[in-house]
């Protein structure tokens, strides 16, 4: 079995468990600490990626354990795992096919306390692993904020900005920017 295949099988196998253990049914029967998010935006190249590619399409899927909260109108922090995908549409003179990354991140996310009108903004930040359309794999870290919107139990609306940066010579970095649900 090849490793690109045996990584998708990996994150596929991670990502079906970590929806299992999140699912609105085990939500229903108590608070849970656990929840899970899908994000759908542009990636937007930077710095020498921008040179050969423009924006494209970004999804993400996110499944979080919330940390201690104790009151609904306090701040409180989360451990994230998410999978997201990157895509570039390459720019015609270069002749390089559109190159995408798949992300697995580990993120620290900071949630305010809530504002009269209920919106929650965050900041999160986490190491992650890049694995590029072609080539190697390598390491990275992304840096976030957003804001939540709550839309009634068990929904919030979730926007956002991210920073990505991933470890390559050169150093290749882009941001995304996203709408998103986030389910308790």
């Amino acid at each position: 079995m090849s490793a690109r295949r045996h990584q998708l099988i990996s994150l596929f196998a991670v990502t079906t468990a970590c929806a299992v253990l999140a699912s609105p049914a085990v939500a229903q029967n108590r608070r849970s600490s656990l929840f899970y998010s899908w994000h759908v935006g542009s990636a937007n190249p930077l710095g020498t990626l921008d040179s050969l590619t423009d924006a494209n399409i970004h999804f993400a899927i996110d499944f979080g354990y919330e940390l201690g909260r104790r009151m609904d109108d306090a701040s409180y922090w989360n451990l994230k795992l998410i999978v997201g995908f990157n895509q570039f549409t390459a720019e015609i003179p270069t002749a390089i096919p559109h190159p995408h990354w798949t992300n697995i991140s580990a993120n620290v996310q900071l949630v305010t306390a809530p504002r009269p009108s209920g919106l929650r903004m965050y900041l999160q930040a986490g190491p992650g692993y890049y694995i590029p359309k072609s080539g190697s794999s390598d390491p990275g870290f992304n840096v976030g904020l957003g804001g939540l919107i709550p839309v009634g139990a068990p929904f919030n609306a979730q926007f956002g900005v991210d920073i990505h940066q991933i470890q390559t010579k050169p150093v290749t970095r882009f941001y995304t920017v996203q709408l998103g649900v986030l389910f308790r």
